[in-house]
């Protein structure tokens, strides 16, 4: 009889210390820091330019008909 009250207890105790909301702020930090470091390697490597003069191209096709 005493495992259902000490589970609520636990759950209350843990619902009052307000949960993980710190935590999202630490999670897209990162996504942003991954997302910093692609777009580095993209435009340190000269693939940027590739990839403008593809989409230039494309864009000249498709206006050109």
């Amino acid at each position: 009889m005493q495992k259902p009250k000490l589970l609520k207890a636990i759950v209350e105790r843990q619902n009052r210390r307000g949960g993980d909301k710190g935590q999202t702020v630490f999670e897209y930090l990162g996504i942003i820091v991954i997302i910093v470091l692609i777009i580095g390697a993209i435009v340190g490597s000269g693939l940027a330019n590739t990839i403008a003069n593809a989409i230039t191209a494309a864009l000249g096709e498709i206006t050109a008909n």
